[in-house]
């Protein structure tokens, strides 16, 4: 899911990776040339120096040049993209090593002999990678089925139209509202649906992962109505082709020639998200380290007053509504014909001794740290609930599920403004529902830090029933 996640849109993820690899392939190409020049391992300071600078310069271009969105497979593409680089890259560093009139400082066959040896290396990584990307695009991994909603001559074309080679977006089935008899049950090729069926169900069992509904005169009465049931679930709703009497001015995007309005789209996908998602494999390895000497003391604590188990598992529901085990140190006491859906209040009889300070000072929450580990979870993102609540209040709730965009996290938005704790006053569910729909429409990696130091100050100073 993670990977489906960071490619969401497009491949900068995927090329980020595929240049740093080449860049550490360029450095040990230098190695190695420099080894069958001086028949030494150990680089001088000067030929480190112009190694490090040529990776620099190589991976700066990549960067720069590359106009693709996406991967593109093949090795007469290696020719026009990734040899042409090394080879701008290389022209680059003569060059300033003759303005610089330095170039009796480096030898001409380790100069000629890196060029030889990286473009090899190049290529090899060059077939490695475009397998590693067939493989993830079989698994399905790295691409996004789509649910296309029109009318049936605009899905025609579209399907028509629609560049495969250029995407990683498939039309998986489709809903053309203007075949009200159903008779054509594979349109094109592509299964079809009628408005009356149960989307939840097509959904699921096509993994969808967008809504495309085509914005048109035909499709303009049925717009309204077909949103409102979607924004139900917890899934990325587009406009395509957006033509109506509406002017559609802000929040255009654009996809393999296709004009988008998002309707509602995470903001949850590449390269922020990649960073978003190795600070949380990062953080959470430190926590858990620095914090196991404080679990290890109040599972001893939690033994010694109410015997088995130490954690409490329970389900909850995580992105896209999908549900997962979350992990905390138990609390309350081992009881026969326990409720798990009654949430925790002050003086609740339920709790241990030693459960009163672990949800004081929220130490329950600690194990939390491996599900986000096992990428079920965030370190920041809305709470997640469980499943019965979910059910619950996206029924008491309008467009209750669009708050599982995310991962759920540790901590959230609406934690740190105070809305902690049990939900059962009335309105309360709503005010945290609005302040998760905030911070999944305004997400950005500063916001996820400024959420962090909050809840150091929540968590030592503000008092918690």
């Amino acid at each position: 899911m993670i990977f489906e996640k960071i490619f969401q849109r497009d491949d900068k993820s995927f090329l980020l990776f595929y240049y740093s690899f080449l860049s550490i392939i360029l450095f040990v190409s230098s190695i190695i040339s420099y080894y069958l020049r001086n028949n030494t391992w150990k680089l001088s300071d000067t030929y480190l120096e112009a190694s490090i600078f040529i990776v620099i310069i190589f991976f700066i271009l990549s960067i720069l040049t590359t106009k693709e969105k996406r991967y593109i497979k093949g090795t007469v593409q290696w020719l026009r993209i990734e040899f042409l680089l090394l080879i701008q890259t290389f022209i680059f560093v003569i060059l300033v090593t003759v303005i610089f009139k330095t170039t009796d400082n480096y030898s001409r066959i380790w100069l000629f002999t890196n060029i030889s040896i990286s473009s090899l290396l190049f290529l090899f990584s060059k077939v490695f990678f475009d397998y590693i990307y067939a493989q993830l695009v079989r698994s399905n991994s790295i691409q996004r089925n789509i649910l296309l909603i029109g009318d049936a001559i605009s899905c025609q074309n579209i399907i028509k139209k629609f560049p495969k080679k250029v995407s990683n977006s498939v039309i998986k089935c489709l809903i053309a509202i203007d075949q009200l008899d159903g008779k054509d049950t594979n349109f094109y090729g592509i299964p079809s649906f009628g408005l009356n069926e149960n989307f939840g169900q097509i959904l699921n069992h096509h993994s969808i992962g967008q809504v495309w509904i085509i914005s048109n005169v035909k499709t303009q009465s049925y717009i309204e109505n077909i949103i409102e049931k979607f924004l139900n679930y917890s899934i990325d709703c587009r406009l395509i082709q957006p033509e109506s009497k509406f002017k559609f001015v802000e929040g255009l995007d654009s996809e393999a020639g296709f004009d988008f309005y998002n309707v509602s789209f995470s903001p949850f996908y590449g390269t922020s998200f990649l960073l978003k998602t190795l600070m949380d494999k990062i953080f959470s390895l430190t926590f858990i380290i620095i914090s196991l000497p404080i679990i290890i003391f109040f599972s001893i604590l939690i033994i010694l007053e109410d015997g088995f188990p130490i954690f409490f598992k329970q389900k909850r529901t995580g992105w896209d509504g999908k549900s997962f085990n979350i992990l905390k140190l138990r609390s309350i006491k081992n009881m026969k014909n326990k409720n798990e859906t009654l949430q925790v209040k002050a003086g609740d009889s339920r709790l241990l001794k030693v459960g009163k300070i672990i949800r004081r000072l929220s130490i329950d929450e600690l194990p939390q740290f491996l599900n986000v580990l096992k990428g079920e979870m965030s370190i920041v993102g809305p709470r997640p609930h469980m499943t019965d609540h979910t059910k619950h209040y996206s029924k008491e709730v309008q467009n209750f599920m669009q708050r599982h965009k995310c991962l759920p996290g540790i901590t959230g938005w609406a934690q740190v403004n105070g809305l902690r704790g049990p939900t059962d006053e009335e309105g309360s569910m709503n005010k945290r529902f609005q302040h998760d729909l905030y911070y999944i429409k305004n997400w950005n990696l500063m916001l996820d830090v400024y959420i962090l130091i909050r809840t150091i100050f929540v968590v030592l100073f503000q008092r918690v029933d």
